[in-house]
């Protein structure tokens, strides 16, 4: 990393709040995560990779973060299942042709940052690092194994563009349907759910 983009993170994590850190993706570089003072949002996407309900939100993923990258919005795959590798996120990113950067979020240090309990969900930090939005990407399942034939209401594509608009989010929180993210206490104790 050019000794000027360390001095960027560094003079970036001082302004940031104590829950800031710096995370390497599965390509090795470093992100500071949750919010970069270089972008005006991050959108955290917390997902897992046999999560029938995440892999069908793909594409949606990929047309987000394509459409507000050029409105300075960063996009990050947060990957919440602890007992997945570094080899098994990277297939799992080129099946589904995502691009944007992936961390392994196997402590679940930003799903509790953000409070995320599904996959798929999403989390919006503005650019100092606060949490503005946390839910549902869009309403296309109605409920657990329920979807609707398209999506009538986009609660993300809306938080941003208020944020954006330098409102606040009108919707600040939506219950997102999905897979729930793995107890890591549970896990770690050897016990089935």
């Amino acid at each position: 990393m050019p000794f000027g983009r360390i001095l960027a993170l560094l003079a970036a994590i001082a302004l940031l709040p104590a829950s800031a850190a710096v995370l390497r993706d599965v390509d090795g570089h470093d992100h500071l995560l949750p919010a970069d003072p270089g972008a005006k949002a991050t959108v955290m996407y917390f997902v897992t990779h046999d999560c029938p309900i995440s892999n069908r939100y793909g594409p949606e993923i990929r047309r987000i973060c394509s459409e507000y990258s050029t409105r300075g919005v960063r996009c990050v795959m947060a990957y919440v299942d602890p007992l997945i590798g570094p080899e098994e996120i990277q297939q799992h990113r080129r099946t589904y042709a995502a691009k944007q950067p992936a961390v392994h979020d196997k402590d679940h240090f930003l799903a509790s940052l953000a409070g995320a309990t599904v996959t798929p969900e999403s989390a919006v930090f503005d650019d100092s690092g606060k949490l503005v939005y946390l839910g549902r990407i869009d309403n296309l399942y109605a409920a657990l194994g329920t979807p609707r034939r398209q999506a009538t209401e986009h609660d993300l594509r809306d938080a941003l563009d208020d944020l954006l608009a330098g409102k606040a989010v009108a919707r600040p929180r939506t219950q997102a349907v999905g897979c729930f993210i793995p107890d890591l206490a549970i896990l770690n104790s050897g016990d089935s759910p």
